[in-house]
């Protein structure tokens, strides 16, 4: 069963490719995982924000899980999203993904109906003995409106309920008061690309990030880099793409990402409603910083 310690590194959160007439392209999906692994990539996390979890059916859902835990063939474990809204569709997902063979599941908090601290570790003791796969709690309050506190998150980590979190969260001090928490046999994962190298010199071990669909080889570098060492780096390795990090979210994710694959020769589809595909501005905009973080990539990569 998986552990902390088998989360590491890159672990791009993968988009989910559409066909033309809108139905999950499993063969994309294949081609985007090799690149992934081929890129540096330490382990996969389909069925997020990022592969538009809450617009595909529990079918489409399972769909994406085998496709995903066949084509990482044990090269390294396949983290699943459960984005629901409460516990009962929640406990559901996680059931169909662990008979799909994925290794832990990403729990999102349940959202709408906002519980308490003491009402959300109730709530994540219970999904977990009911679920019987790992915990990676995803902390992401931009969109659920509550917010895991970091004491919350050591006590899920201390009883062995969580083995990790994605953080999802722009409040550094937070994230630095959660490190001194927890100890090594929890995996604090960042979830945000301008904070990847802050997060890591606080002690994250790995990323959870969107924009490796696009270049997973930069971001598998940035580790790299890091335990070499000094910090500063990985601070400048990761500033080279804020270019592009910048043009990729310009319009909700993952309308500009999933264009931005098109336009590097992987094309995944478009996205569903009520998502948007991007504007033209924002197309050129990503056209231009793609063929620009060429050049970056050859000095690094040559």
């Amino acid at each position: 069963m998986l552990t902390a310690s088998g989360l590491a590194g890159l672990l791009p959160a993968l988009v989910t490719p559409f066909s033309a007439d809108g139905a999950v392209e499993v063969a994309a999906l294949r081609r985007l995982i090799e690149r992934m692994f081929a890129g540096g990539a330490r382990g996969i996390v389909p069925l997020g924000g990022t592969g538009e979890y809450t617009a595909l059916s529990p079918a489409e859902r399972r769909t994406v899980a085998e496709t995903a835990v066949a084509a990482a063939a044990g090269r390294g474990p396949v983290v699943a999203g459960v984005l629901s809204p409460g516990y009962a569709e929640a406990l559901a997902a996680a059931q169909d993904f662990k008979s799909a063979g994925v290794d832990a599941v990403m729990l999102l908090s349940p959202f709408y109906a906002l519980g308490t601290q003491a009402g959300l570790i109730d709530y994540i003791h219970r999904f977990r003995d009911a679920c019987g796969l790992p915990i990676v709690l995803y902390e992401i309050p931009v969109r659920t409106n509550v917010s895991l506190e970091p004491e919350t998150i050591a006590t899920l980590a201390a009883d062995g309920t969580a083995i990790g979190i994605k953080f999802s969260n722009y409040d550094v001090p937070r994230f630095h008061r959660l490190a001194g928490l927890v100890g090594d046999d929890f995996a604090l994962l960042g979830g945000e690309e301008p904070l990847v190298a802050c997060h890591l010199e606080m002690g994250a071990r790995g990323a959870v990030l969107a924009t490796a669909n696009l270049v997973p080889e930069f971001w598998a570098e940035i580790f790299d880099i890091h335990r070499r060492g000094p910090g500063q780096a990985a601070f400048a390795h990761q500033a080279k793409a804020q270019p592009l990090i910048d043009a990729v979210f310009a319009e909700p994710n993952p309308g500009p990402l999933k264009k931005a694959l098109a336009i590097i020769g992987e094309p995944v589809g478009d996205v569903r409603l009520p998502l948007l595909p991007p504007r033209p501005e924002t197309v050129a905009r990503l056209a231009k910083v793609l063929a620009a973080f060429k050049d970056v990539q050859s000095l690094e990569y040559a």
